[in-house]
């Protein structure tokens, strides 16, 4: 036996072998990133590409910019895991859109406030802010409130609501949702905007409460040039001392067996060729709003809402019942609401909207039912105008 070759031999299987763990010590360490650090947040969009964020709306896409970010396994906002696609990033680089279902301050006070990003390396937060949309005010159940009732605000993203004012009045919240806000109409009646402020932003209408100023037909001031409330129609007026009244005299149809017709005198008003004296602008631009009144379930039966301009009548049946989701328990309100019709829906013979909301010079308001008979009927309004949007 060559005791020189087998040490040979064995010398070589030494060496390679000493090569091999070294080999893959050099492969698990390349493996393993360093610790990760997140130095600055951006948005994704390039011609933010310099800035900086401290905080941002849940749902918009971002870049985490930092070191050692190339093997991330998870990404969290606020606790809240978030999906990403690895192959997106780089080792100074995440991008990455913030759920929208991540928790923000608006729904829990307790959140972290932080990115946390955890790769095979280690784990790195950020202090970073998930921040709620502005408070959008979509309107008011009813634009009319008695002195001492309640004010229904509708819209979205009411979180954390610091005040509600009447003017420069501060009103009593009584109760507060993400969709609709409820508070106490002072004591002594005012006409003015309603705004509401937020820890997220401030909204405001863009009409007062308790408006008179703004009207085509109230029952208060005459639509005829002789003094007369209307023109024609025998609809039933009723004085402003009535306790159902919103804002002085109110016009209601309250009967039972009402016929089957398509016209009927005592629930008609109408002007006759009056000077409306609206500005000038086309139909796109307005709203037409007024109050309504429905004590009993509505299953029947429309308010037909006729506008003539320039000679030619404009025609909206108002019959909110006639959807899903009153189909079966009929429409009823809680007290006076404003109906908001857009001024384009009201459309001629031809399908023709007003070209010019100047030119109308009539309004006629016909409740009638000329498919069926109505057991009861118990619904009133008020206050007819058109204004801009």
């Amino acid at each position: 036996m060559n005791f020189k070759h087998i040490y040979k031999a064995g010398l070589g299987l030494v060496v390679a072998f000493s090569a091999l763990l070294s080999f893959q010590s050099c492969e698990n360490k390349d493996d393993v990133d360093g610790a990760p650090t997140i130095s600055n947040v951006r948005l994704l969009d390039p011609a933010s590409a310099d800035s900086s964020l401290s905080a941002a709306l849940p749902g918009s896409k971002i870049v985490i910019q930092g070191q050692n970010l190339g093997s991330v396994l998870k990404v969290y906002f606020n606790d809240f895991d978030a999906t990403f696609n690895s192959a997106l990033g780089s080792n100074s680089n995440i991008i990455i859109t913030i759920p929208a279902e991540a928790p923000t301050k608006a729904v829990d006070a307790a959140v972290s406030n932080k990115i946390k990003v955890v790769t095979k390396g280690g784990e790195a937060t950020y202090d970073f802010s998930l921040t709620s949309p502005k408070p959008v005010l979509n309107g008011l159940y009813s634009e009319f409130v008695k002195p001492g009732g309640t004010i229904i605000i509708l819209g979205d993203y009411f979180y954390n609501i610091k005040n509600v004012k009447l003017g420069a009045t501060n009103l009593e919240v009584l109760s507060s949702t993400e969709k609709e806000i409820r508070a106490k109409m002072p004591a002594v009646g005012a006409i003015d905007y309603i705004t509401i402020e937020g820890e997220f932003g401030t909204a405001k209408t863009n009409f007062k409460l308790n408006d008179t100023t703004v009207y085509m037909m109230n029952f208060d001031v005459p639509v005829t040039t002789w003094g007369a409330t209307v023109c024609y129609g025998s609809a039933a007026i009723i004085p402003g001392t009535d306790p159902q009244a919103i804002s002085g005299k109110f016009s209601r149809i309250k009967q039972v067996d009402l016929p089957k017709t398509g016209y009927e005198d005592k629930w008609v008003l109408s002007s006759c060729y009056f000077e409306f004296k609206l500005p000038a602008g086309a139909a796109e631009n307005r709203q037409f709003k007024f109050e309504h009144n429905i004590v009993e379930a509505w299953k029947a039966g429309k308010y037909d809402i006729t506008l003539n301009a320039g000679g030619t009548d404009y025609i909206y049946s108002f019959q909110p019942w006639n959807s899903t989701l009153y189909s079966s328990s009929g429409y009823m309100t809680s007290g006076w609401k404003t109906a908001v019709i857009e001024l384009a829906d009201f459309k001629s013979s031809s399908g023709s909207t007003i070209a010019d909301v100047s030119k109308i010079t009539d309004l006629k308001v016909s409740f009638n039912t000329p498919d069926q008979t109505i057991a009861s009927f118990n619904g009133s309004v008020d206050n007819f105008r058109i204004v801009a949007k």
